[in-house]
């Protein structure tokens, strides 16, 4: 069906953001903007949650909401996604208005860099197109870097140039494959090239190549091993709020991922193509999870539990079953959102206590008895405990694995869900030692002052807790807005 709301949800944000940039030519208008620049930020973003709100019913409804020649749409494999990107961004910027205290870009530019970071997810959900999926990937990364650089701090310069240089050579690879793809068909719609596969079946080896180069260039955007060496980095280099809108980057990134894999698996089904991303999923899972469990700094600790969820995630969508793609969807934007809890909760700690040093800190929960709660609640979800929405997530992907594994015999299938059991084990260990380290304990002297930090700093987490919970108890919440193409 022929619709503008996919468009749309583009130009509000765009519009909003060249508004916020125009502000920047006049001083005039420079010191009137300073009034309203947190305010028109959770304008922007409230306005296209709306507008995403309103697709849903009729993709719902089993309809497929499209503009071809643009090659955007949006159907139930994108809406979850989509509406975790939106709502992840409309609850940060609910959270920006207390906790942003500037950095080196002026507010005008720091609104335009945010909303056309939103813009640039969505299409990266909504292209269906190769060269559309390649442009919005390296906008992404490009507005990425710069918000990195915008935290005040000694160590963000750096950071960013990390990775400027890791994601450029990153960049060369999706192109590669991408130009290597046209040159082939002579196409570049995804949708179009599946249904005239034939010039790609005589050159299979061309064909493995280019899924090689999707998932090496990709997964260094992303962070998966062993193309991660700047997420430790970019994590406490950020400020908490840029950490807060770049926990909605990997719902764009490994989705992209998957629309770029995807169809070309479908085309020739190779065991190679299924095992270098099963191969590099289960890398990241176990490299994380070692990784997270012996770090002080919360923000290190929080770059290895994401490298570990992205390995989950392309794990579990690389084994391309129905199943599994629901699974890895549902687990995919429920992490999202916990981790935006978790992340959020431990900005304000950082906010408070003015250190991300987890020996330094303790006896928390008597100051900030709410983001405590919203902490220990995401953490949980995160790492699968039932009731919370977590639980259903890993829940499903067992049962993907399992199912999977199952023609290679009951005996790999058993091994394989007792080291996914192991390393969610793992996971919890850390976590919670992580908030009794935090939170528990003695309080140090020097936060002997602390309190609770500004309501709208509190609220976006709470409700991010409240989506664990109700999550929880009905998974259908998402689940029913999630289909295997």
């Amino acid at each position: 069906m022929y619709s503008l709301l996919p468009l749309l949800t583009l130009i509000v944000p765009f519009y909003i953001g060249i508004l916020c940039l125009f502000t920047h030519i006049s001083w005039f208008l420079e010191s009137f903007f300073k009034k309203i620049e947190k305010a028109s930020l959770i304008f922007a973003t409230t306005i296209t949650l709306l507008i995403a709100v309103s697709m849903v019913p009729d993709v719902l409804a089993g309809q497929t909401l499209e503009i071809p020649h643009l090659s955007l749409r949006v159907d139930l494999t994108n809406i979850a996604g989509v509406l975790g990107v939106v709502l992840i961004f409309f609850l940060t910027s609910i959270y920006n208005v207390k906790a942003e205290k500037g950095g080196r870009l002026k507010p005008s530019l720091y609104n335009f860099f945010v909303l056309l970071f939103l813009v640039c997810m969505l299409g990266l959900l909504y292209s269906h197109d190769l060269f559309g999926v390649f442009l919005f990937v390296e906008l992404t990364i490009g507005v990425s870097i710069i918000l990195v650089a915008h935290a005040p701090n000694r160590i963000s310069p750096e950071a960013a140039f990390k990775y400027l240089i890791i994601t450029a050579f990153s960049a060369l690879f999706v192109l590669l494959g991408v130009l290597t793809i046209f040159v082939l068909t002579g196409n570049s719609n995804i949708l179009a090239i599946v249904e005239n596969p034939d010039h790609l079946l005589e050159n299979s080896r061309l064909l493995l190549m280019v899924v090689a180069c999707f998932v090496v260039g990709l997964g260094a955007d992303i962070g998966l091993v062993p193309f991660h060496g700047w997420a430790p980095d970019v994590f406490p280099a950020s400020t908490p709020i840029v950490n807060g809108f770049f926990c909605a980057e990997p719902i764009a990134f490994i989705l992209a991922l998957y629309k770029l894999v995807h169809p070309f698996y479908i085309i020739y089904d190779s065991p190679m193509i299924l095992w270098l991303m099963v191969g590099v999923g289960l890398a990241s899972m176990i490299f994380g999870v070692l990784m997270a469990y012996p770090q002080a700094d919360f923000m290190r600790m929080m770059a290895y539990i994401s490298i570990e969820g992205f390995g989950h995630m392309v794990f579990t969508l690389g084994l391309f079953t129905p199943l599994s793609f629901v699974a890895g969807q549902l687990y995919l934007v429920n992490g999202a959102l916990m981790k935006t809890g978790i992340i959020l909760s431990l900005g304000s700690v950082f906010i408070t206590s003015g250190t991300y040093n987890m020996g330094s800190l303790g006896g928390l929960v008597k100051k900030m008895d709410k983001t405590a709660l919203v902490y220990i609640i995401c953490a949980l979800s995160l790492t699968g405990i039932p009731p919370l929405s977590g639980f259903y997530a890993k829940w499903l992907i067992f049962n993907a694995v399992y199912d999977f594994l199952l023609s290679y015999g009951v005996i790999a299938s058993v091994l394989a869900l007792i080291s996914l059991i192991i390393i969610s084990m793992v996971s919890f260990v850390y976590l919670v030692r992580s908030f009794h380290r935090i939170f528990l304990g003695l309080l140090p002297e020097n936060l002997k002052n602390a309190c609770e930090v500004h309501w709208t700093m509190w609220l976006p987490t709470l409700v991010l807790a409240a989506i664990a919970i109700l999550v929880g108890i009905q998974p259908n919440l998402i689940l029913g807005m999630i289909r295997s193409p």
